[in-house]
């Protein structure tokens, strides 16, 4: 906490995507960089081999792709060496894109100004969490996905199934694996949203996970369901949009670019406010930090704490309020009172009396 600011240092009440668009646009910019670092070799590649043509690289987009068929037959050699180099380029892409994701997580739970330093404190801190986190997860989606898999095809592959069944069958085991690997990656996201607002490590990561999905299992899912729908349909019409406009000319080509582009960044605020939303369901589950010190009680105060006069103990008040006493002597009211004041006190008993009153008892 030392290394953050006052955005670190207040929690947000309630996480809004729309209350960081700065990140979310940073996140975005990310991206957009690193997926022209991963398809730019594969972009020279096949431009090369269709170099030649009048309109470039446009007839690979003509339909029925045969000419993007024969383009990949005769750059065969060259994607071999390009598809590897990709690959370690995408693995690598992987984990540096963990970095700006703590980043827009920290930023949706704070409250206030967020600064560069706050950023980077976020994005470092959860970093050896979030890479254990996603091991685990691609470890977990891989065994998943692919026992469903071989399942469906052992059953497809029995002599009592047609043709027809065996393919629905194939289809219907396909599109089980993905919904585990989506039930997955919901974990996933909650498990990292409890790595950075708890500070926690990787088994308590995925225990609050679990507590969060147990306690609204119904509105986390229709959270992520009606968000993960929408930017598909999202990506969905950009496609179609960019294809009516066509690639012949650069302007198109710009033209189609930018379609897709805002649909990618409509997708990124629909994940930034799916974030939101797991925040808010995984800090049900997290203890709360109390603000109020802690004294111990059996530890006795010291001098210096307590310079006042000691505290006085209150006499145990009475059951039943005694009987006045009688006055005596000038202040009893009566001659009377007097006089058995006297005879009742040895003290006030004259010399005189005393000596009839031994004489009496010899006689």
């Amino acid at each position: 906490m030392s290394t953050m600011n006052h955005a670190a240092e207040s929690i947000e009440d309630r996480p809004l995507a729309r209350k960081r668009p700065g990140v979310v646009l940073l996140v975005y910019a990310f991206r957009l960089v690193a997926a022209l670092l991963v398809a730019w070799p594969f972009a020279v590649t096949l431009g090369g081999a269709v170099s030649g043509y009048p309109r470039g690289d446009a007839v690979l987009f003509d339909q029925g792709g045969m000419l993007l068929l024969e383009a990949l037959r005769r750059s065969a050699g060259a994607l071999r060496p390009t598809t590897s180099s990709s690959l370690l380029l995408f693995v690598l892409v992987c984990f540096l894109s963990l970095l700006p994701l703590a980043a827009l997580l920290g930023a949706l739970g704070a409250k206030g100004r967020v600064t560069a330093r706050d950023l980077g404190a976020w994005a470092l801190r959860p970093i050896g969490t979030f890479s254990l986190l996603l091991g685990a997860a691609a470890i977990v989606e891989a065994l998943l996905g692919g026992v469903v898999i071989a399942v469906g095809n052992a059953i497809a592959r029995r002599e009592t199934v047609d043709l027809r069944a065996a393919d629905q069958i194939r289809i219907g085991f396909v599109a089980f694996a993905v919904l585990l690997v989506l039930l997955v990656s919901v974990f996933h996201d909650l498990a990292r949203v409890a790595a950075v607002r708890g500070e926690l490590g990787m088994r308590a990561s995925i225990k609050r996970a679990f507590a969060a999905f147990r306690s609204a299992p119904l509105s986390l899912l229709g959270g992520w369901s009606w968000r993960a729908a929408l930017g598909a349909a999202l990506l969905g019409v950009a496609l179609v949009a960019a294809s009516r406009i066509g690639v012949e000319r650069k302007l198109q080509v710009f033209a189609g670019f930018l379609v897709h582009q805002a649909s990618v960044l409509a997708v990124f605020f629909l994940r930034a406010s799916w974030l939101a939303a797991a925040i808010r369901h995984v800090d049900r589950v997290l203890p709360k930090p109390t603000t109020e010190p802690v004294v111990p009680a059996s530890l006795p105060e010291t001098p210096a704490e307590n310079d006042g006069e000691p505290p006085q103990a209150a006499p145990p008040p009475a059951e039943h309020p005694a009987e006045p006493s009688a006055p005596l002597g000038p202040l009893a009211e009566t001659p009377e009172e007097n006089a058995s004041a006297e005879a009742s006190d040895p003290a006030s008993v004259r010399p005189e009396e005393k000596v009839v009153t031994e004489e009496r008892l010899d006689a």
